[in-house]
Formats: C-alpha cells, sequence, structure tokens
C-alpha cells in the first residue's frame, strides 16, 4: 500500500509536525551518504539534550510483500523500473567504484564472500537436526536461567526463594496502602524500577507539585512516588494502552524494571497484541537470549455499583491462556502486598490484577508484613479449613464464598467447608487443589468472571479427568450470568455471583 494512502498527510514528517522539540528530517534512504550525514544529524540533536529525532527515509520495496503476494497485479512497469534503479545493492557499489574506493576485482570477490556465507548458514539449517519435542516447553519462564536486570539473584518465582516471613508491625493497613508501601520499598531498593501510566503521576506539571495535594492515580495506589522519586521514575502517560505496555516491554529488554498501570481492565484490550504477541513471547523466541520481566498492574472487576461495560468487568481467563505470561489476582492486603513484591523482583512478565472492591474493604486489611515480604507464585491458601466441601475461588469471591460458607453450616451443622484461594491464577496450585478434593470429596469451583468458557471451566475439567474416583458429587462452578455487566444496581447484582448464589451451590452438592 502506497505510503500516501496509509498515513495522514501523506507522509509520516507531515503527521508529527506538530511535536515539540522533534527533529524531523527526510533523506533518500537509498542514498548512502545523504543517510549518514541524516542520521549524524539526528545522533547530534538526541545527544545534545534537544529532544527526539526522526529520520524519514525513503526506500524502496524490491520484493513482494508475500510469496502470495504479486506486485505486477498492481505496480506498473514504470514504478518496478524506476524502483530498480534506485536498489542501493546495486547503486551503491557502483559509487563505490567511480569514487576510486573499490575496483571491479575486489566488488566481485566481497560479492562472491557474502554469496559463500550465505550457502553456509543455508546448509547448516538444513543439515542441522531438527529441535528436540522435549525443547517446546523451554524458555516460556525463568526457572533455567538467572537474572541479568536485577539485584535479586533468584530465578524461579515459584520456588522457595521467594518465601519469606511476614514480620507484622503498625496498624492494619488497606490493600491501596500496602500496594503503595510495597512500590515505594521497591523503588528505593531498585534505582532501574520505574512506574507510570494514565494519571498514576502526582502531577504531569512537575513545577506545581509544591501547591497541589497530587493525584497518585485513580485508586491513589501509586499517590507520592512521583514527589519522592521525581518525574524521571514515576510519570504519566497518554491514554494509549498500547503503547504503554510497549513502553514497558522495550524498558525491561533493556534492564529498566517497569511497572506500567492499565487504569481499568475493561480497556486493556488495545493492549493485547503487545502483551500476547511481545510481552509474553520474549524468552521464548529468542531462545532464552532476552527477557521482559515487565509488571503490569491493572484494576479489575465490579461490585462498586454503576461501573458496567467499562469499568466493571472480567476477563482474566483470556491471559491465563497465554503461555510465558504469570496471572496474579490476590484477596488481600496481606497478600496483595507479598504477591506483588514476587512480581517486581522475578524475571517473568506479570499481569497483576487488582480486584477494585478490595482496595479499601476493612476486613482484608493487614499490619505492614516487612519490607521483604514476598510468596511465591502457584501457592494457593486454605483461608477456611474444612472437611466435607472444597470451594477454590479467588479476588472478590474468596470473602463471599466465606460468607456463604457460614450460613450453610449454620443451617446444616453437618457441613464443613473449605475455601482455597488460588492467588496466582497462572500458575496455578494443583497440588493445593488435588489434596484438599481428596478430602473433601465434593468441590466447586467460584468467579466473578462470566460462567461459560470461564477460569473455572478448567479447573473443573481437570478435577473431572484426574479425580474423578475422588468425587462424591459433580464438579460445581458459579460464575457471572452470560453478559455484560450492567449500569443498575439491581442488574449488577443479579449478573454478578452473590452469597446466595455461592450458599445455593454448596447446599446442591452438600445435598448429592
Amino acid at each position: 500500500m502506497p505510503v500516501e494512502v496509509q498515513t495522514a498527510g501523506g507522509k509520516i514528517g507531515t503527521l508529527v509536525s506538530g511535536f515539540p522539540d522533534l527533529h524531523r528530517q527526510e533523506v533518500d534512504g537509498t542514498d548512502f551518504l545523504a543517510s549518514y550525514r541524516a542520521m549524524k544529524e539526528a545522533e547530534a540533536w538526541c545527544r545534545e539534550g534537544r529532544g527526539p529525532a526522526l529520520v524519514h527515509a525513503r526506500v524502496t520495496r524490491p520484493y513482494s510483500h508475500s510469496l502470495s503476494d504479486n506486485e505486477r497485479m498492481y505496480k506498473t512497469p514504470a514504478e518496478r523500473k524506476e524502483e530498480a534503479e534506485r536498489d542501493p545493492v546495486v547503486g551503491f557499489p557502483q559509487f563505490l567504484m567511480e569514487e576510486g574506493v573499490i575496483d571491479r576485482h575486489m566488488l566481485q570477490r566481497i560479492t562472491h564472500e557474502v554469496d559463500e556465507e550465505v550457502h553456509r548458514a543455508t546448509q547448516q539449517a538444513l543439515h542441522d537436526l531438527p529441535p528436540a519435542p522435549e525443547t517446546a516447553l523451554r524458555h516460556l519462564y525463568s526457572e533455567s536461567i538467572s537474572l541479568r536486570h536485577l539485584y535479586s539473584e533468584s530465578i524461579d518465582p515459584t520456588s522457595e526463594a521467594f518465601s519469606t516471613p511476614a514480620r507484622l508491625q503498625g496498624p492494619p493497613m488497606t490493600m491501596v496502602d500496602l500496594l503503595n508501601a510495597t512500590l515505594r520499598e521497591e523503588m528505593r531498593r531498585n534505582p532501574q524500577m520505574v512506574v507510570f501510566g494514565e494519571d498514576v503521576a502526582d502531577c504531569s506539571r512537575e513545577g506545581n507539585l509544591a501547591e497541589v495535594k497530587g493525584k497518585g492515580g485513580v485508586f491513589k495506589v501509586t499517590a507520592g512516588l512521583q514527589i519522592e522519586f521525581g518525574s524521571r521514575r514515576s510519570f504519566n502517560t497518554p491514554i494509549a494502552e498500547a503503547a504503554i505496555t510497549g513502553r514497558a516491554i522495550g524498558m525491561a529488554t533493556r534492564g529498566l524494571k517497569p511497572v506500567a498501570e492499565i487504569q481499568f481492565f475493561d480497556y486493556i484490550w488495545p493492549a493485547m497484541m503487545q502483551l500476547r504477541d511481545e510481552l509474553a513471547t520474549m524468552r521464548w523466541r529468542s531462545n532464552g537470549s532476552f527477557a521482559c520481566p515487565a509488571v503490569i498492574r491493572v484494576p479489575i472487576g465490579g461490585y462498586l455499583n454503576g461501573g458496567a461495560i467499562y469499568h466493571s468487568q472480567c476477563g482474566e481467563v483470556l491471559f491465563t491462556h497465554i503461555p510465558g505470561l504469570r496471572v496474579v489476582m490476590p484477596s488481600n492486603a496481606l497478600d496483595a502486598c507479598g504477591l506483588l513484591r514476587t512480581a517486581i523482583r522475578c524475571d517473568d512478565p506479570v499481569l497483576f490484577l487488582e480486584h477494585k472492591r478490595l482496595y479499601r474493604e476493612p476486613y482484608n486489611r493487614s499490619p505492614h508484613p516487612g519490607d521483604d515480604f514476598m510468596i511465591p507464585f502457584g501457592r494457593a491458601k486454605v483461608v477456611k479449613p474444612g472437611q466435607n466441601l472444597t470451594v477454590i475461588t479467588y479476588g472478590a469471591l474468596v470473602q463471599k464464598g466465606l460468607l456463604a460458607a457460614t450460613q450453610v453450616e449454620k443451617r446444616n451443622p453437618r457441613a464443613s467447608i473449605e475455601i482455597l484461594d488460588l492467588r496466582t491464577l497462572a500458575p496455578y496450585d494443583w497440588d493445593a487443589i488435588r489434596d484438599s478434593v481428596e478430602k473433601t470429596s465434593r468441590v466447586m469451583v467460584a468467579h466473578e468472571d462470566m460462567l461459560s468458557f470461564g477460569y473455572g471451566a478448567e479447573i473443573a475439567a481437570r478435577i473431572a479427568g484426574e479425580l474423578f474416583d475422588r468425587l462424591d458429587a459433580p464438579v460445581g462452578r458459579v460464575g457471572a450470568l452470560d453478559t455484560w455487566v450492567g449500569y443498575h444496581p439491581q442488574l449488577e447484582t443479579a449478573i454478578l455471583p452473590q452469597t446466595e448464589s455461592l450458599a445455593a451451590e454448596m447446599d446442591r452438592l452438600l445435598a448429592w
């Protein structure tokens, strides 16, 4: 497709002409000397600290886009002839001979050497043994390589190296307060850590910081970070989720520790390609040569009334389906602190989901556990032991599950319900699930997301497949109705799982 068709203004330089402090230069990209001079000017502009530079190099596309593409179908003979005449592979050697830098014999020798090098590489690739099937799962995560980017020497975030005791001190703190404290402590510890996203800074105009209270995020999770660490380490971004995630990827591969925020889960979708195709695949597609240890924090979930389609949705299952990506969703302040610290210190990309309803709940608060407290990924927690029914859940449904279990046990004194909080969704703790189900022989999986094709379906299928002979009842599931979260509070209540719907499923399974 011609540039003038796909670029507003006809060319990229025109499109960005209003960008401040941007050095713009257009050059014939097939002309070596002109290109060299343009790049030297751009380099000088950047090194002098005057701003970024954009060099628009006009080049040719010497071949069709793919084997299925025949450019003769849409390029005239005159266009193809003009592009062939500008081909630098032909034109640059001719220029060097005219200038006396090389002669024809030297050109032939160089050409032959290049052809031989390509031929040898081709033959080696053709005759190499194919990769062993067992290598398909290699380099998905950081188990087999040591950290190159951080101060920590730990490798696998599911290992005991990331299990440190909580040393509780001080008054109970909300999830927001402990998340903020964790970010602050890790930024003090690691000077390469940066925090950014929409509205995460205290004030975009740094000169006004002394006169304003500061914002620090829609939910105040990042409040005060810009004031303490400066605008180079805590800053706002445009409303562009793909760009936020792409920036985090670039920073992470170059040795920084980016902790980026997507303001609401409902707006994460523009970043999906960056998360799935770039972030999560980095180590695997580079055969372990590169790592991308970025943390993407995302407020998620409903139960706040009025959020509806654009501020109350879940959909975590779409990300647990991505190999190479850790997915975390804590249910309380203490776990949020320990899991976030693990996410920051580990060498894997992490999607850190923070349920908005849980940010300031009185029941899930905790004293500060110390600035080295961590929880390994893939470790579920039994928040309530029981003997004849297991409830597997996470996020906001942990508390609702506890309330439902209390109601059921009050009505039925023989009922004894165990609540298992997964805490991390990818990886999940299969050992804890198996141990609990083998003990109780009844199980249900509950999550806030829609029931059909939801996260619970995978857990239920594995239980049915591997623990069938230990079950005394079918595997139960509870989730939201298969629709969007409604605007009206009563409609939201009807759509999302409630204590009553959890209790009803518990009763059904216990009566089986």
